[in-house]
């Protein structure tokens, strides 16, 4: 099949199927952790979505590009990785990055228990250059990190270790222009930075639609398609969407 209409195939698939209600790690023997419940009630909280639904959602789209090698850009608690390495339909392998060692050594150790330490590599990531070379992966996925980064840069290290015609996948909250200025976008923010005392999240920059995909075609990227998954309640409330990019 051609560079073009692969394109055309996944632009086609992009619209999604209905999410399997099946919370990841249930069958592990212990409850999940409480600070992937912390994680998964901040996502909620900020994006009015369930987490492991979400994620489900975004191997979905992941597995339809039929790509091998998958660079997973934040291991956080592993759900993504160990999900899709999980999944019969994906045949590849991962790659997982994170700063945190205490993170990586528990996805490690649930990699093994679900027998998927042969799909899934865990690494310690600390530099401002991913710890690989050019061209190396098919397909980079950024879940609810993107705005957390400087964009010029971070986009600029994910273009030079993507292979030609590959897929940068980011999973993002997307500001509207009544969301930038509501005052539940502020409050928000205020109880961040002061209540949760998160500093990251405080510092964080989200685009709006326009300016996320200025960003993606300024860096190099040929093509992107952005979709939303959720209808907001109000439009002074953001949207996370799932953004496809093409090399």
């Amino acid at each position: 099949m051609t560079t073009d209409a692969t394109n055309r195939n996944l632009q086609k698939k992009f619209d999604f199927r209905a999410p399997r209600p099946r919370p990841f790690l249930a069958n592990l023997p212990a409850k999940i952790d409480i600070y992937e419940d912390g994680i998964a009630d901040f996502f909620r909280w900020r994006t009015g979505l369930d987490y492991y639904l979400t994620i489900d959602r975004i191997v979905d789209f992941v597995v339809d590009t039929g790509r091998m090698k998958i660079l997973d850009l934040l291991a956080d608690t592993a759900v993504f990785a160990l999900n899709l390495a999980g999944r019969k339909a994906f045949c590849g392998h991962i790659h997982s990055f994170d700063s945190n060692v205490t993170l990586l050594e528990r996805a490690k150790q649930r990699a093994v228990h679900l027998k998927l330490q042969e799909t899934v590599e865990f690494r310690l990531f600390q530099e401002e250059k991913l710890p690989v070379p050019d061209a190396f992966a098919d397909v980079a996925v950024s879940i609810f990190d993107f705005h957390r980064h400087p964009a010029k840069q971070y986009l600029s290290e994910i273009l030079r270790v993507l292979v030609p015609n590959g897929y940068l996948i980011i999973a993002e909250l997307i500001e509207t222009e009544l969301s930038k200025t509501s005052w539940t976008s502020k409050w928000k923010k205020l109880c961040v930075k002061y209540i949760k005392k998160n500093k990251a999240e405080a510092e964080a920059v989200y685009y709006d639609r326009e300016e996320i995909i200025g960003l993606l075609f300024d860096a190099g990227f040929r093509q992107v398609i952005l979709q939303g998954l959720n209808e907001p309640d109000s439009p002074r409330l953001g949207v996370f969407s799932l953004i496809a990019a093409t090399k």
